[in-house]
């Protein structure tokens, strides 16, 4: 018999922090059946602090410092939530955020960093920047820079005030020089128009090191003309200017701050206990003081009688031991003691290739201590971005079936979700003609026919729309699978010209404990319901029952005119052919389950499939369109060969008119194809002339198939600038006039390509 894994606990990972980078992997790697496990941050690519001198300094990329959380979720099998938290009810054990449905927990794990102190001195959060939020900070930088180099380049000064003299002011007035230095090919010894302070109410710099660091970089610091004032507290920010508790002032033309780490109110508003120092009072297990079922690492905690600096170091090694002990109180089995390293390695970027190393009495310094720790801050980033491939099993009896077949059935042993999951046109059109079905004389088209929705005439003259639709889940996220599929299962109404009127759904959940199917139902339902009541579509019933996987699907029913509505079967020679939106939701749907995808592809993609279809069908009807479907699982390709074959005429199109998500060609030039890719590319005997574009993405894209795709309408030539301008404005940015209608030859349809 199967095994059967139901759900009954909930973890929530607060927060993409070093400490759950670990958490996310394990428990990708051992996975613990029966808990799920959320995770919800503010950033989602979210920058290693490690590295983030040598990206000032020009030395590593962008991506080469910043580690993609979605994969890393995906690997783990957790759903990944974008999104400000409002409020942490503890006693209730509930998460309220923003414009969604409440998450309910059984443990809680912190891990939200800590920033420096905007209260500390006034005028901070005006006229200063903090070096964190870390994303925060790299926008500014990059428009300092520009300043910079604009102000040198016309031959003027500029001034850079760092305030603080820790690691970070250090490491950035190093690296902020170096750059500019290189790019304007500046001779730092003896051109002084880019000024950098370093400005500290301490007497030294890098005052928890020893006096050898700290000597050797007060020397390097001076050498190169980055100026040091000592001893200066300063007590508020102005507008160009930085005022010291003296009454002195330096004039900037931009202020950093990298002061003492604090953290927000909020966790302590929540009922969280607060440490001496002011973050998140821990244990050695590293539970809350105040709650045992809420854990916090890295930044923001500090463990009772074992403070130590705030350090990325502490939150990588406290990782591990989070990760067991997460796994092992939803398991009910002691827990295992962190025990904090006395002393830990600083390695502190000089810019140039070049780092200071820093431990206990150690000191050393130049290119081999540059090299070290560019190898285990790349090493760091790739261990979280290159995640090990875990394939899926393929379970058939050795001799069931010949070589070829079980080749051909490993690679597509992930089956795709979405309108992927479908079945081929050709299986599904060989099994409709073998049946004999009952007819009625008022059934003007059957849902087994060419139009996306069956017609049935009503006593009253009109006509009764009706379309059903079935999806099985694609994300890891009731509520945002829910919306999508929603909008999927009404675009069949908006096909036809015609807005929905009522819907019945049918859900089928994953077996759970009570309380969270209740849970998964309620997000599920919340999100059917926003984007009907968005339609004006009414719910009006539905059945639900225990499935293997999350899926959902609508009835939707429609009423209409006869003369009003638009079908598959009235494109006339000489019409040109629209799209509303780009393709790729297959391909990219297909990375996401290999943990492949970016997060800003991933988040494109659903912003497309969350476009409804409503305005632009009532824009197209306005416009005269002739004909019109949507695109979904068999492809533009496969949808638009029904479309001519219906009218009688063929097609031309234009491959490179075809707009595709971001990262839609990565995917398909990658060969990461969705499961019904290759079964769609059957259509390609009536492709006339595609050898020439058979080797490019945007010809793979006419196979892929769709979820919640756009309208595919034709309409006379003389409307397509008007239609094209109103669906633009009406926020379909990327549709556009991909082709036209051709004339019939030899008595079959075809469609050829430009």
């Amino acid at each position: 018999m199967k095994a059967i894994s139901p759900t009954v606990k909930h973890l929530v990972l607060l927060g993409g922090g070093h400490s759950h980078l670990a958490v996310l992997r394990q428990f990708g790697m051992r996975p613990v059946p029966g808990l799920t496990i959320t995770l919800i941050s503010r950033d989602v690519v979210t920058p290693y602090s490690g590295s983030l001198p040598g990206y000032l300094a020009g030395n590593i990329s962008f991506a080469d410092m910043h580690i993609d959380l979605r994969p890393l979720a995906q690997f783990a099998n957790a759903r990944l939530i974008q999104s400000e938290v409002t409020e942490i009810d503890l006693t209730r054990k509930r998460i309220t955020l923003a414009g969604r449905p409440d998450i309910p927990f059984d443990i809680l794990s912190l891990n939200i960093g800590s920033k420096p102190n905007a209260e500390r001195i006034a005028g901070a959060a005006e006229h200063a920047t903090a070096v964190k939020p870390i994303d925060t900070f790299l926008s500014q930088w990059q428009t300092w820079r520009e300043q910079i180099r604009n102000r040198l380049a016309a031959g003027n000064n500029y001034t850079m005030a760092i305030v603080g003299g820790g690691p970070a002011s250090v490491e950035i007035a190093f690296a902020t020089q170096y750059r500019i230095a290189k790019e304007l090919e500046l001779d730092i010894s003896s051109d002084q128009r880019l000024k950098i302070l370093i400005i500290s109410a301490d007497e030294d710099i890098l005052s928890l090191h020893n006096s050898k660091v700290r000597q050797f970089a007060s020397d390097e610091l001076r050498r190169r003309n980055i100026e040091l004032q000592l001893g200066k507290l300063v007590v508020e920010f102005k507008a160009g200017e930085v005022l010291f508790s003296s009454g002195a002032s330096v004039a900037a033309d931009a202020i950093v701050y990298a002061t003492g780490a604090s953290l927000p109110e909020w966790p302590f508003d929540c009922g969280l206990a607060r440490s001496d120092d002011g973050f998140i009072s821990v244990t050695p297990t590293l539970q809350t003081t105040s709650h045992d079922f809420v854990f916090a690492a890295g930044d923001a905690a500090t463990v009772i009688n074992e403070a130590r600096p705030k350090s990325g170091v502490y939150a990588v090694r406290q990782g591990k031991v989070l990760a067991n002990n997460l796994r092992r109180f939803a398991t009910q089995k002691s827990l295992q003691t962190y025990f904090p390293q006395r002393q830990a390695l600083a390695l502190m970027s000089m810019g140039d290739g070049k780092a200071i190393a820093s431990r206990g009495d150690l000191f050393l310094q130049g290119r081999t201590m540059g090299r070290l720790k560019h190898q285990i801050d790349s090493r760091f980033v790739k261990k979280f971005s290159r995640l090990p491939e875990m394939p899926a099993e393929l379970q058939i009896e050795k001799g069931l079936v010949d070589g070829a077949t079980e080749a051909q059935l490993k690679q597509h042993a992930m089956r795709c979700a979405g309108c992927g999951a479908k079945l081929s046109s050709d299986v599904l059109s060989d099994v409709l003609n073998e049946l004999e079905l009952q007819q009625h004389a008022d059934i003007l088209h059957t849902a087994g026919g060419i139009e996306d929705a069956s017609q049935i005439k009503l006593a009253d003259g009109r006509l009764l729309l009706q379309s059903v639709d079935y999806l099985k889940s694609f994300v890891n996220d009731p509520w945002l699978f829910a919306r999508i599929a929603s909008i999927h299962c009404m675009s069949d109404i908006h096909a036809m010209g015609i807005q929905p009127h009522s819907a019945l759904a049918v859900v089928g959940l994953p077996f759970a404990s009570k309380r969270y199917s209740r849970q998964q139902l309620r997000e599920v339902m919340q999100g059917c319901a926003q984007e009907l009541n968005a339609a004006g579509c009414s719910l009006v019933g539905g059945h639900s029952a225990e499935s293997e996987e999350l899926q959902f699907g609508l009835c939707v029913n429609g009423f209409a005119e006869d003369q009003t509505v638009l079908s598959k079967d009235q494109a006339q020679a000489d019409d040109v052919i629209i799209l509303t939106k780009p393709l790729g939701t297959g391909t990219l749907l297909a990375a996401d389950m290999r943990h492949l995808a970016k997060h800003t592809w991933m988040q494109q993609a659903f912003a497309c499939m969350l476009q409804s279809n409503a305005d632009a069908s009532q824009l197209i009807v306005a416009h005269g369109a002739n004909a019109c479907t949507d695109i979904t699982g068999f492809g533009l390709a496969g949808h638009l060969l029904e479309l001519i074959e219906a009218s009688g005429c063929s097609a031309r199109i234009e491959l490179d008119k075809i707009a595709a998500i971001p990262g839609a060609a990565d995917c398909l030039e990658a060969q990461i194809f969705s499961s019904l890719h290759n079964d769609n590319k059957l259509v390609q005997q009536h492709l006339s002339n595609y050898e020439a574009h058979a080797t490019t993405s945007n010809y793979e894209l006419l196979f892929d198939p769709q979820t919640a795709g756009g309208l595919l309408l034709t309409l006379p030539r003389a409307n397509a600038t008007a239609c094209l301008s109103a669906l633009h404005e009406a926020g379909y940015a990327a549709a556009a006039i991909i082709g036209d209608i051709q004339p019939l030859e030899n008595g079959v349809s075809t469609i050829s390509i430009d």
